[in-house]
C-alpha cells in the first residue's frame, strides 16, 4: 500500500472544490489511453469497489488500485502558478 503525502495547501484547495461541487471526496485514477495517459481527478460522492481510500484532515481520497499498487508514495502538492501536482515515488 502506497503512502499518501499530502501538503496543506493541496488539502485546503481540494476542500474548496469538494464544497463548491457539493461532493463527498475526489478521486485519483489514470486517465486516457494509449500514449496520452495522465492523472485524472474527479469530484465523487462514492468510491468504486477496486479505490484505496485516504483521508487527510477531513478529506476524502480515493485511489485507483493500480496506482497504489505501483508506487510507493504518492505526492500531492499544490502550487499557486501550477495548481495541484502529482508524483509516484
Amino acid at each position: 500500500m502506497s503512502d499518501l503525502i499530502i501538503d496543506d495547501n493541496a488539502v485546503e484547495h481540494i476542500r474548496k472544490y469538494i464544497e463548491e461541487e457539493n461532493a463527498e471526496a475526489v478521486r485519483l485514477f489514470i486517465g486516457g489511453g494509449g500514449c496520452c495517459e495522465r492523472f485524472e481527478i474527479a469530484f465523487v460522492k462514492n468510491a468504486l469497489a477496486c479505490d484505496v481510500t485516504y483521508e487527510r484532515n477531513g478529506v476524502k481520497l480515493h485511489v485507483e488500485k493500480a496506482l497504489v499498487d505501483n508506487t510507493s508514495a504518492i505526492e500531492i502538492k499544490y502550487d499557486e502558478h501550477r495548481g495541484l501536482l502529482i508524483n509516484l515515488l
